[in-house]
């Protein structure tokens, strides 16, 4: 009894390389079969967009225009289009950061305050024992030799 499926049963005899490269072969071959059935290429169509884009599904959703695909693959820019309900999680998403950024920012702003405000007080403190310890004091009389 036979582990492969009746369509790779040729691929029995094969070892090493051999069965390797036959395996990507056979791989090429379904994934270029698969873009012609799903799409309205030729497979000469078909296998140039498998060699630019190096995969059967982005091939399929490039055709079906699901992803923007750039003519250069090596484009970093791309991305796909988001779902209405990625679009709503995303603004939402942005709101929520919105109103922690500005939440920390007032906080931030709070703490700066109150220490500027306890750093002002110490000075004040500071300035009045300073004019405490520099008025001259009274002399010092003694009640008993004022009889």
């Amino acid at each position: 009894m036979s582990l492969l499926p009746p369509h790779l049963q040729h691929l029995q005899h094969l070892q090493g390389d051999d069965l390797k490269s036959a395996i990507q072969l056979e791989y090429r071959t379904q994934a270029i079969a698969f873009i012609v059935r799903q799409t309205d290429y030729t497979e000469e169509t078909a296998t140039e967009r498998l060699d630019e884009l190096k995969d059967p599904v982005k091939v399929v959703q490039a055709y079906l225009g699901l992803n923007k695909v750039a003519h250069d693959v090596n484009d970093k820019d791309t991305h796909a289009f988001k779902s209405k309900n990625q679009l709503k999680y995303g603004e939402i998403r942005k709101f929520m950061d919105a109103g922690a950024k500005q939440y920390n920012a007032q906080k931030e702003l709070n703490e700066r305050r109150k220490k500027y405000q306890e750093y002002l007080e110490q000075q004040q403190q500071q300035q009045q024992q300073q004019q405490q310890e520099q008025q001259p004091t009274p002399p010092h009389t003694d009640l008993n030799s004022i009889q």
